[in-house]
């Protein structure tokens, strides 16, 4: 049954992109019940449009979780002498609160900061108890599990200056504090995992950015390399010394027009030092492998994955993709980079929630081998 899912929509999103409506505007004539709704939670003046809406998302990690997520844009302020840019980077704060069916309590806040003069600034804060479950590192066919809770305070983010309209260099920071809570009685956990105990970790280093996408919430043109390399010295006060570099890149391209577009995303992360298994690098996730349904399934030091999507606007707020991925976790154990590899296929759903911005509720479904198969409701494309 779940490959005839699959097929289908995959039949579906082909003959979508072949389709092209003949009128000239893709919006309902008449505001149906939706937009109504819609409208009635929209706040617009000068300053900021604001919108609040209820969220809700499942994942087998997680369960049904359900919440609020208020979505502010702030208006940028017209200037004589500001040239008008053909990139669409709003200013914006995102905060939001959740729970779930299976314990999870998630508190957090995200502000991106666009031309404050030369400098831009992405800053978030977040407050977890999380559900997790552990599967030693690496371990194709895991030995045992144990069940456990995360309990998080944490903020990061970075400041960068604008070198051109373009580039940008920076800093980076990254501050946790974990603790395990409710760990079940199995020795596995204890004997093989550096971070039991839980710890302070402050991680500091530069940041580097080439961005020429189009619009930094749904891009239809251009892409995005991050390259960062982040020291968590003794100095700084931490629990676990290491460090962590990593590099990434997303392109993005039009098939024919503004309807059909095509993602592409790359990613390495390299950690070494004391790393503590709850900050190794994990496979799975709602934006990662989105196959693997449990993100930490497959952790270790090093991580590699490639994806492609392809993404159909349909009509008024609706939208569909299909997507594939191959990468792997390695380093621990002997294991190398092309060793037992992981692949996801994949369809998904979206509805646009914002009126003038393609901020998307997504519902993703994918397969992959190692028998993993993830369901994912969540808001923000992928990458």
């Amino acid at each position: 049954m779940k490959p005839f899912i699959i097929a289908s929509l995959l039949m579906l999103s082909t003959f979508a992109y072949g389709q092209e409506y003949n009128q000239t505007k893709e919006t309902l004539q008449d505001p149906n019940l939706v937009d109504k709704v819609l409208d009635l939670l929209t706040h617009r003046n000068k300053s900021f449009t604001s919108v609040f809406y209820p969220i809700g998302g499942f994942s087998e990690q997680e369960g049904i979780s359900l919440g609020v997520m208020p979505v502010v844009t702030f208006n940028e302020k017209e200037s004589e002498d500001k040239p008008i840019s053909k990139y669409n980077r709003p200013t914006t704060l995102i905060p939001s609160l959740s729970v779930s069916t299976k314990g999870l309590f998630n508190l957090d806040a995200s502000l991106i900061m666009f031309g404050k003069g030369k400098f831009n600034m992405y800053f978030t804060g977040v407050y977890q108890y999380v559900p997790n479950t552990y599967y030693g590192i690496n371990e194709e066919i895991p030995t045992d599990t144990t069940s456990y809770f995360n309990r998080r305070f944490s903020t990061f983010g970075e400041v960068s200056y604008e070198l051109t309209e373009t580039l940008f260099f920076g800093l980076h920071y990254d501050i946790q504090n974990n603790t395990i809570e409710e760990v079940e009685s199995v020795p596995h956990l204890y004997e093989t995992s550096e971070g039991i105990e839980g710890g302070f970790n402050f991680g500091l280093g530069p940041i580097l950015k080439y961005d020429s996408r189009d619009d930094i919430v749904y891009p239809t043109k251009g892409g995005l390399l991050v390259t960062s390399l982040t020291a968590y010295p003794k100095l700084l006060g931490n629990d676990y010394v290491f460090w962590h570099f990593y590099t990434e890149y997303s392109h993005f391209i039009k098939l024919k027009n503004d309807k059909n577009i095509l993602g592409f995303f790359g990613a390495f992360h390299m950690k070494s030092g004391h790393v503590p298994f709850y900050y190794l690098n994990a496979l799975g996730g709602s934006k990662k492998m989105r196959s693997i349904a449990q993100p930490n399934r497959f952790i270790d030091k090093n991580y590699y994955l490639a994806q492609v999507e392809y993404r159909r606007h349909l009509w008024w707020r609706v939208g569909i993709t299909t997507f594939a991925s191959v990468g792997n976790v390695y380093g621990s154990n002997g294991t190398n980079a092309f060793e037992n590899i992981k692949y996801t296929l994949g369809v998904g759903f979206r509805f646009q929630l914002v009126e003038n911005m393609k901020l998307n509720f997504r519902m993703d479904y994918g397969i992959g081998n190692y028998d993993q198969q993830g369901l994912w409701l969540t808001s923000r494309e992928a990458f």
